[in-house]
């Protein structure tokens, strides 16, 4: 009747009883947040390290509103680093909502990183020119190799030069296909990284995807670094990984740290340091070798300030002082 005189209702409301309507159910912080990450940080919740772990810590706050958010947020026992990571992304998150008319304010707005106060990472100590000349010596010679190991020291040695030569991020390193690596133009070019997933650190559970800055850089390659890669390019498809482990898989940086890197630096008496120190090698070197801070940054993939915050601390201090 309704449809013959024209007066149906579309939304289906006028031919439900009332214990028929489901009310809406009104979405958590928690879904909003995961909205928010797809659709307008164009991220995904299960693959990104930090909307994960943001994601985690509102599922564990239980009921969250404008009154305690803040609250909740103080307190965490986060270092100061991971406060201000969170509290920049909550911020980002909550103006969000006030846009949307979710929340009528942000109780965020006005507050304040916390002080970061830097420790020296011992850890990520740049080497010396001795040290570096007696890690690379250890692994093509297989000096600490044990002799019942079908598994060489020296089938790494490629991939730890190209390290300390390039100054490359692990996961660039890892993940450098064939296709990236010009000898006729004696360029390589590093556009893309086989990074850890939140899975783990083998090769089954790595996912590729752009740099860290999501900029692609060019560098150079003398003949000393294309006679290590040649060998490693003969016969390789252009998608093929350049540096692989002895299995033929993309290397586990995770593994290669605990069992074979850790193990050649005790063994030559050098303090222990974690792959990420060549990276800072590399820094250091450029810079004591009186190459700008700019190109240093251009050459690492990082920005002019991140240069001189972490790589001007001279290896070798001058002789002497500027007269007077």
């Amino acid at each position: 009747m309704d449809i013959a005189n024209d007066i149906f209702d579309t939304s289906l409301k006028d031919y439900q009883n009332e214990s028929e309507i489901i009310p809406e159910v009104k979405k958590t912080v928690v879904a909003h947040f995961e909205e928010w990450t797809s659709d307008i940080k164009q991220m995904d919740c299960e693959l990104h390290t930090n909307y994960n772990s943001l994601r985690n810590m509102l599922k564990k706050w239980g009921s969250i509103e404008q009154s305690n958010i803040l609250k909740k947020l103080n307190a965490e026992t986060f270092c100061a680093g991971t406060y201000n990571r969170r509290l920049h992304m909550l911020k980002e998150f909550v103006k969000w909502l006030v846009k949307k008319g979710i929340w009528a304010s942000n109780p965020l707005e006005d507050i304040n990183s916390k002080r970061v106060i830097r420790e020296k990472q011992v850890k990520r100590k740049p080497f010396s020119e001795i040290e570096i000349k007696s890690i690379l010596n250890a692994f093509k010679n297989d000096e600490f190799t044990p002799k019942s190991s079908s598994f060489k020291h020296s089938h790494y040695y490629p991939f730890i030069y190209f390290i300390f030569k390039t100054g490359v991020r692990n996961a660039e390193a890892i993940g450098l296909r064939a296709s990236s690596v010009d000898p006729k133009t004696k360029r390589i070019y590093i556009k893309e990284v086989l990074a850890r997933s939140l899975k783990g650190t083998s090769s089954l559970q790595r996912i590729r995807k752009e740099t860290k800055n999501g900029k692609e850089r060019v560098l150079p390659m003398n003949q000393d670094l294309l006679n290590i890669l040649k060998p490693l390019l003969a016969g390789k498809k252009p998608d093929d990984l350049v540096f692989q482990s002895q299995r033929g898989l993309s290397i586990d940086d995770n593994n290669f740290q605990k069992r074979i890197f850790k193990k050649v630096l005790k063994d030559l008496g050098i303090p222990e340091r974690v792959l990420y120190a060549c990276r800072h090698t590399f820094g250091s070197r450029c810079i004591d070798s009186g190459i700008t801070p700019i190109m240093t940054a251009f050459l690492m993939g990082n920005n002019p300030e991140t240069a001189l915050k972490n790589y001007t601390h001279q290896m070798n201090l001058p002789k002497d002082l500027p007269g007077i």
